[in-house]
């Protein structure tokens, strides 16, 4: 993700998230890069167990493509709420994604806070959302 980018994000999240923003991670291929990340919540991940927590995701992102035993469309987003925080993953394509994670207390407008991060990643980098909802389209 360019810098430009990145820093548009950023100060996104933080305007939507304020305090309850713990960290950004954008990954591509096999590399990532730390978007933001809260000096608490750092100290938790060394370089070693962030490599294990982005390969995971890695491994989830090419799990959701696989067709659903239903047909509602392109899954955009997983929402994993855990006691410590809600963590979303923004699927970007095959191999780009996008993890941000908040305190569990920013949960009350979780609907509005996806659809705000879509419109962000689909409008405001270079990577774009395949095939974008309708109700996407239309802000």
């Amino acid at each position: 993700m360019p810098e430009e980018s990145a820093a548009r994000l950023v100060n996104f999240l933080e305007e939507q998230a304020g305090e309850y923003l713990r960290g950004a991670i954008h990954y591509s291929g096999d590399e990532y890069v730390s978007l933001y990340m809260r000096d608490d919540i750092d100290a938790l991940y060394p370089p070693e167990k962030m490599q294990d927590l982005i390969e995971y995701y890695r491994q989830e992102n090419q799990s959701q493509a696989v067709e659903e035993p239903f047909d509602l469309g392109t899954n955009h987003c997983t929402v994993n709420f855990y006691d410590d925080a809600i963590l979303f993953h923004f699927t970007q394509g095959d191999e780009l994604g996008t993890v941000i994670t908040l305190e569990p207390e920013a949960g009350r407008d979780i609907v509005t806070f996806i659809t705000d991060c879509l419109e962000q990643l689909h409008y405001n980098s270079p990577q774009e959302i395949p095939r974008a909802p309708n109700w996407l389209e239309g802000n």
